[in-house]
């Protein structure tokens, strides 16, 4: 009779509590547990993604600020052309800087030791027209086309006036070599400031174990 009674609800479906003995087990404190341990582990995985897009905005934002922060074409031109070197050192070019600063430092000296030199055979050219214009005097000789006449003639004269148009001339090269020097700075300082994102072309690695890796970067775009 039992047999038949347990047949009949195994037949209908009804399933014993002796089937399933291990979740007669489970206490709610565990339930508690498993549900806090998902909490956590979402809170842990929510909390890797917002420091990962922390990390992605900051990144971002410093390179935008490392563009925003770069030296333009134009500006380094203005630099360039005021003080050379200026441009260059700005755009990270240092060398070429200190190549045109101390190339305009070199010129600027010539034109000073020029016009310093320039000034002593003025002075000396006066002394000597003054001697001679005193001699011209004494022989009774004071007209002023007369008199401009023989200091022409003079040979001391004629000598230290050459010298004078030579170191007016020579003045005027450097002083021309100096602006050239100037123009040249700005143009280069602007053609720095427009390759300064080119990577470099030519790169030469090496390793302890004595491999030799030669690398040509070459932008097509």
């Amino acid at each position: 009779m039992c047999r038949a009674r347990k047949g009949v609800e195994a037949a209908r479906g009804g399933v014993s509590a002796a089937a399933f003995p291990a979740i007669r087990g489970v206490t709610p404190a565990f339930v508690a547990a498993l549900l806090l341990a998902g909490s956590a582990q979402a809170q842990e995985t929510a909390g890797a993604g917002a420091v990962g897009d922390t990390t992605l905005v900051s990144d971002s934002l410093i390179a935008a600020d490392s563009v925003s922060n770069r030296l333009s074409p134009a500006g380094a031109f203005l630099r360039g052309a005021i003080i050379p070197g200026w441009g260059h050192a700005a755009s990270g070019s240092m060398t070429r800087g200190a190549f045109y600063f101390g190339f305009e430092v070199l010129t600027g000296w010539m034109v000073f030791k020029t016009a310093r030199r320039l000034r002593v055979a003025r002075e000396q050219v006066a002394v000597w027209e003054e001697r001679v214009t005193a001699q011209l005097e004494r022989q009774g000789v004071t007209d002023p086309a007369e008199v401009e006449t023989e200091l022409g003639r003079n040979e001391q004269v004629a000598s230290l006036r050459g010298l004078v148009d030579a170191r007016e001339e020579q003045r005027e090269d450097w002083v021309a070599v100096g602006i050239f020097a100037l123009l040249m700075s700005g143009v280069d300082a602007f053609v720095s400031a427009h390759l300064q994102d080119f990577p470099d072309p030519l790169t030469v690695e090496g390793d302890p174990g004595g491999t030799v890796e030669l690398t040509i970067r070459v932008p097509l775009g």
